[in-house]
């Protein structure tokens, strides 16, 4: 018994078509585009951040967003923002050897990279200059006070390194408080940023409170 084939187009020939699906005899026909494709119910990213995302202004600063803090002591406020730089930046003795006994628990990615960092450090090395300045100051001149050298007069000696208790007494009643720097629009601008787990045992180490000046005009 013989079954019926279909015709083989010649050489040169076009396959013939279903007049009714415009598609040549035994080809699938091709699916909408949008077919059986996943992304068609996704949901817009406009329609999820449209609530909570700010409206961009401006062009973004390549250095936001940032934290800028300011640390304040006997009248004198100290302020910086953070480091992000390639290199980590360099400290006081005293904080770097703090920040290198740091536990797991209280490590950040970014440790000794904020602002809180910078200003403790920056803090402790100028009271160690001015204390070495006012001991140079008072050591006697050569040669009957007459503020001329000698030959044979010494190499001033480097500075003394503050001691931790030393640096504790420095830093005495210092408060320091920390702000969100964000593109204009941005609610968080201007917010309290309060400090992160390394510069919350920094802090406590070195008895600086930190301050938020929202709590501390409530209270």
């Amino acid at each position: 018994m013989h079954t019926a084939q279909q015709p083989h187009s010649r050489p040169g020939q076009h396959p013939a078509q279903d007049p009714a699906t415009g598609t040549a005899h035994g080809t699938p026909a091709a699916r909408p585009a949008h077919q059986h494709d996943p992304r068609v119910s996704w949901t817009s990213g406009a329609d999820t951040l449209a609530a909570t995302a700010p409206v961009l202004r401006q062009r973004r600063d390549g250095i936001l967003p940032a934290v800028a803090a300011a640390l304040s002591i006997r009248g004198e406020t100290l302020t910086c923002t953070g480091s992000r730089g390639d290199q980590p930046p360099a400290h006081h003795p005293l904080v770097q050897d703090f920040l290198d006994t740091l536990t797991t628990d209280h490590r950040a990615r970014h440790t000794g990279r904020c602002p809180e960092v910078a200003l403790l450090s920056r803090y402790l090395t100028a009271t160690e200059a001015a204390r070495a300045d006012k001991r140079a100051a008072r050591r006697p001149t050569r040669n009957g006070g007459s503020g001329k050298t000698g030959k044979n007069t010494r190499a001033p000696k480097p500075p003394k390194p503050l001691t931790l208790s030393e640096a504790k007494r420095a830093l005495k009643h210092a408060k320091l408080t920390a702000r969100r720097i964000r593109e204009d629009g941005d609610p968080l601008h201007g917010t309290y940023a309060p400090p992160c787990r390394s510069c919350t045992a920094l802090l406590a180490h070195f008895g600086v409170r930190p301050v938020d000046p929202a709590q501390e005009s409530a209270s």
